[in-house]
């Protein structure tokens, strides 16, 4: 319920769709002849049955001051611009929280051109993107007990044969960086698990726009793979560190003799891992993060690609997903040759190539039978979490050199850290036999998504 001066509007607002519109959200108003809910408004009240009209109470108030600027970049394409500031309150519970910001709303014109607008903001400002409308955070400020914000985990997408591939790659694209920015508030908040659904958010894209390499445009494609890879790289110290702090050393001591060089271990791992957490915040929390963001929205939101040659991402998804995931399965075949005698920087390219064909798998395996697209990706993701395993031993060894690094006094750090490592690696080594059986078994597999070409 809104109330500007003596007038009074009833609003309703949709949910923000990430994988059909990005940021945007639907939205319903009705003029009302006061602060209670109608039912009766004709547009908003069809959303209100009689019963919970009646059970609804005031939780919040938010009192802004705008300013709306109307805006025409260029001929025919005109925006609108509230630049909003005030406060949301609940009553006396808890402390009021601000309200700062600059909502745009293309009128007419192209999506891009919002973008774009959005891009020049930031250059005279360190604006931010914020997913959550003022009703989230004013319910969010309500709760009884707020607590700490939580990490999410991606939510799946419903696709069908006859949608092109160019649709599903936008819904793909924006659905990941919606996850993205779901985790934000819990990243910044110093959870570990928020900081690794972004990096999952972002290896999925980096791995979807691998599996559409062959229908994208060459610069276009290596350009949004950098802007992610920056992404991956100011995450990835700190998520390394949590993985060898949490999941490599606590087994590892408790297996191994008591010595106090664990101890000393512990404590510089501990230490850096902090530092690794207030790097990848500050990444969160800078302009670079911010106009990447918004230039792989305008990238997916836009029509650039399509000047690009890619045209067969005009056929239906049902049409080119064999081929694509075919290329995907050659891949990993191809780095899993001589499996039994790879290195394990070999190894790491295996996993990547099989985390690209599980993603690819996970994205289309909605269009197939699901008795046999489960068995596939259930032996997919075993196999890739088993990689996974040692590939966090071969990253731990890369933590270890930092902490100590040879030829500096290090008080007992670097023996106890190969100590941990060679723990590690004796276990793996008992689970090699097994590891071969499952990627062959893998290999031996029938791709589910040629099951009728048998």
């Amino acid at each position: 319920m809104r109330r500007r001066g003596r007038s009074f509007t009833q609003t309703v607002k949709a949910a923000a769709s990430p994988s059909e519109s990005g940021l945007a959200r639907g939205e319903w108003e009705d003029p009302v002849a006061g602060e209670t809910p109608d039912p009766r408004a004709p547009r908003t009240g069809p959303f209100l049955s009689p019963e919970i009209a009646g059970q609804l109470r005031p939780l919040f108030r938010t009192e802004v001051s705008r300013l709306t600027i109307a805006w025409s970049p260029e001929p025919e394409t005109w925006i609108e611009a509230a630049v909003d500031r005030g406060l949301i309150r609940d009553g006396d519970k808890t402390p009021p929280s601000p309200i700062s910001e600059i909502e745009l709303e293309l009128k007419s014109g192209e999506t891009a051109a919002l973008y774009d607008v959005a891009l020049k903001l930031l250059q005279a400002a360190p604006l931010r993107l914020e997913r959550r409308s003022k009703a989230e955070r004013g319910y969010r400020l309500a709760a009884p007990e707020p607590g700490p914000a939580k990490a999410v985990h991606a939510e799946p997408l419903d696709l069908h044969p006859g949608l092109s591939a160019e649709t599903v790659l936008r819904r793909v694209g924006r659905a990941c960086l919606d996850h993205l920015l779901r985790n934000e508030a819990a990243a910044l908040a110093g959870n570990a698990e928020g900081i690794h659904q972004m990096r999952v958010a972002v290896r999925r894209l980096r791995a979807i726009l691998s599996v559409f390499a062959p229908l994208l445009a060459k610069d276009q494609r290596r350009w949004a793979a950098g802007e992610l890879r920056w992404f991956a790289d100011a995450l990835g110290e700190a998520r390394d560190l949590d993985v060898f702090t949490t999941t490599l050393l606590p087994p590892a001591r408790a297996a191994l003799p008591p010595a106090s060089e664990f101890e000393r271990l512990a404590l510089a791992a501990a230490q850096r891992h902090r530092a690794a957490r207030a790097a990848a915040t500050g990444a969160i929390s800078s302009v670079r993060y911010t106009e990447a963001l918004l230039g792989l929205l305008r990238w997916l939101d836009g029509e650039d690609w399509r000047s690009g040659g890619a045209a067969d991402l005009q056929q239906p998804i049902g049409a080119v997903a064999p081929a694509l995931l075919d290329r995907c399965r050659d891949k990993a075949e191809r780095r899993g040759r001589r499996f039994t005698e790879q290195s394990a920087k070999k190894r790491h390219r295996l996993r990547i190539a099989l985390k690209q064909l599980r993603y690819a798998a996970e994205l289309v395996g909605g269009l197939y039978d699901a008795d046999r697209t489960r068995p596939f990706i259930q032996r997919l993701k075993r196999l890739q979490d088993e990689l996974g395993d040692a590939n966090d031993v071969r990253v731990g060894r890369d933590i270890v050199d930092k902490l100590a690094p040879p030829g500096r006094r290090s008080t007992g750090i670097g023996h106890a850290g190969r100590r941990v490592l060679a723990w590690h690696k004796h276990r793996l080594a008992k689970n090699q036999d097994n590891l071969r059986h499952h990627f062959e078994a893998l290999l031996a597999t029938q791709p589910f998504w040629r099951v009728n070409d048998a």
